[in-house]
């Protein structure tokens, strides 16, 4: 019997995080009336779905099965991203666009994910494009927020 990867738990841990950013997304797209802010979130989910079928597809490609985790926290999320409140403060819910909001040291974090020596190429190049697209995700939300904020100032006028 083949040993066990040392980063199925891992693959698992991102399959079921990103199957969880999918309800998030998804929740904060069906609750907004801003039509350009719909069309970013609706992709955001789209991508984060993927990720979570793609790591999913991996595992068993590996010989292994998702181990579905329960998140409390995602359950609480999705009912404030699907709430009435704007969508200021759900942006800030992501801590985008808060006073407090400091540049996301999440980069380095995502590339620790490469840290380990045993991944194997196809599971690295799937992990490499992950990060790539995530980094994005972060640059599509900062970049809807300041559009989002500058099509409040216009209808303020």
């Amino acid at each position: 019997m083949p040993r066990k990867p040392s980063y199925i738990g891992l693959l698992n841990a991102i399959a079921n995080g990103e199957r969880g950013g999918y309800e998030l997304f998804n929740a904060w797209s069906t609750s907004t009336s801003d039509q350009s802010l719909k069309s970013v979130l609706n992709m955001i989910a789209v991508r984060e779905m993927e990720h979570s079928w793609a790591f999913e597809k991996r595992l068993t490609e590996l010989g292994f099965n998702l181990r579905p985790t329960t998140d409390k926290s995602i359950n609480k999320q999705v009912k404030l991203l699907k709430s009435k409140i704007c969508d200021e403060d759900k942006f800030a819910s992501f801590g985008i666009g808060t006073k407090f909001s400091v540049k996301s040291e999440e980069g380095d974090a995502l590339l620790q994910i490469l840290a380990d020596k045993s991944i194997d190429p196809q599971t690295g190049e799937l992990m490499g494009r992950f990060i790539s697209e995530e980094r994005d995700t972060g640059r599509q939300l900062a970049k809807a927020f300041r559009a989002m904020k500058i099509r409040n100032k216009k209808k303020s006028l």
